[in-house]
């Protein structure tokens, strides 16, 4: 199973880590990932990884990646998480799509 549809119950900052940069290069690479990307389905993941995706795709600009994979459209609208998710313990020094949707890194 793909680790952006796995339980998340236990996790820490290195799982998250993880897969932030799992799906960092995802999306940074897309035409490579196209396939991947094409059969990903956002109601088997925890709104945790749907706001990782959300900050990654937008981080980079690259909001036409909502349309181009109408598969992920609905999480152009992922609300921001109600509790931290903390990636690294040394945060960010600028203001980042991460730190609105309730993400530190």
């Amino acid at each position: 199973m793909e680790i952006y549809y796995e339980s998340q119950s236990d996790w820490g900052e290195n799982e998250y880590y993880y897969l932030h940069r799992v799906l960092h290069r995802m999306f940074f690479y897309y035409e490579k990932y196209s396939d991947e990307i094409l059969k990903m389905d956002p109601a088997r993941m925890s709104e945790q990884t749907k706001v990782l995706i959300y900050c990654v795709i937008r981080y980079y600009h690259n909001e036409f990646l909502f349309e181009k994979y109408s598969n992920l459209s609905d999480i152009r609208t992922v609300a921001p998480l109600e509790q931290p998710l903390v990636l690294e313990s040394i945060p960010l020094r600028e203001h980042t799509v991460y730190e609105d949707m309730n993400v530190v890194i």
